[in-house]
């Protein structure tokens, strides 16, 4: 893989960490300071893990 595509590549794993990090968002301003309940505990849980395995991949690209 040349350097243009894994630029490609990281730009998308970015986008696609800034969406991740948006859908958290949303479901924190649900709760409007109130506390989060089981469902969006579970749900931000499994986004949160979604953006650890992004930058997972971004990191394995980085070092190839």
């Amino acid at each position: 893989m040349n350097n243009e595509e894994k630029a490609r590549l990281y730009h998308s794993l970015l986008l696609r960490h800034d969406k991740l990090d948006g859908q958290i968002s949303d479901i924190k301003s649900e709760a409007a300071g109130v506390e989060l309940n089981e469902e969006q505990k579970k749900k931000i849980q499994l986004l949160e893990s979604q953006k650890q395995e992004l930058v997972k991949q971004a990191m394995s690209l980085m070092n190839s």
